[in-house]
């Protein structure tokens, strides 16, 4: 167990730092990239468009601008998982056919890179928040919400990973899912404008129970709903647990396939 612990972090340093090497800016990118496409989208929908976030419609761009940054933290770490995930094995076949390696690890190395930018993301979201004045004990709640969303990503990177071993269409796929989880996760705009009768969809929605949540605990000071934290994280402890079945039933086939 040291060891695949010792494997992981040293997979995952050599997958963050890989990933802007040679840049001039380096790590900084994972806090620029979000602070960039949040100037951008909040232009063109709140000055542009003239969309306004309903519960302070009153407020500046400030308020709508940190609504929609905690909103693309979320997305940009599921998207990174979607995107990234069936090239983790295929992308490694030295690893599969040449050494011997846990391979589990590496879709674990994606989502753990995607996480290191949704953090330093959320905590300049927190940053902001205590400057707004919104500070609160909820704020507690943060952690748990993250590891929940974890979870249910781990079991989809574990998923794709094996798929896209077999199935290399699966990495033309993900970024098309991308596109469309961008519109109809609540991002630009809160979950609440679903219509009453589609408003239980948007909770089961891992993606959108998640920006909801860190939402209401850094914004309004407002925990989650304890039946749907427990109830959710239950569902992202079977993700997990599925997609690490599936993956260790694939893998045997991964050497003969590569």
């Amino acid at each position: 167990m040291h060891q695949w612990i010792y494997l992981y972090r040293q997979w995952l340093r050599r997958e963050v730092q890989g990933r802007y090497r040679g840049s001039m800016l380096g790590v900084a990118w994972t806090l620029l990239q979000p602070v960039l496409q949040l100037m951008v989208f909040t232009l063109v929908f709140y000055r542009f468009m003239g969309v306004r976030w309903p519960s302070a419609a009153a407020a500046g761009a400030e308020y709508y601008g940190l609504q929609v940054f905690i909103g693309l933290a979320v997305f940009n770490f599921v998207a990174e998982v979607l995107n990234r995930s069936p090239q983790s094995i295929l992308g490694q076949p030295n690893l599969v056919t040449k050494v011997r390696f846990p391979l589990v690890l590496l879709p674990a190395v994606t989502v753990g890179a995607a996480g290191v930018q949704a953090i330093l993301s959320l905590s300049l979201a927190m940053f902001a928040a205590l400057v707004w004045g919104s500070v609160a004990w909820a704020w507690l709640s943060v952690p748990a919400v993250l590891v929940i969303l974890a979870g249910y990503a781990l079991g989809l990177a574990w998923w794709l990973a094996a798929l896209g071993v077999y199935v290399r269409d699966t990495a033309q796929i993900t970024p098309a899912v991308t596109s469309v989880l961008m519109f109809i996760a609540p991002v630009f705009y809160p979950g609440s404008v679903f219509p009453d009768s589609w408003n239980w969809l948007a909770w089961a929605n891992p993606v959108a129970w998640a920006m909801e949540a860190l939402r209401a605990a850094l914004m309004q000071g407002q925990p989650p709903d304890p039946s749907l934290l427990v109830g959710h994280g239950l569902a992202a402890a079977g993700s997990a647990v599925l997609g690490y079945l599936w993956f260790h039933r694939l893998q045997e086939g991964f050497a003969d396939v590569l």
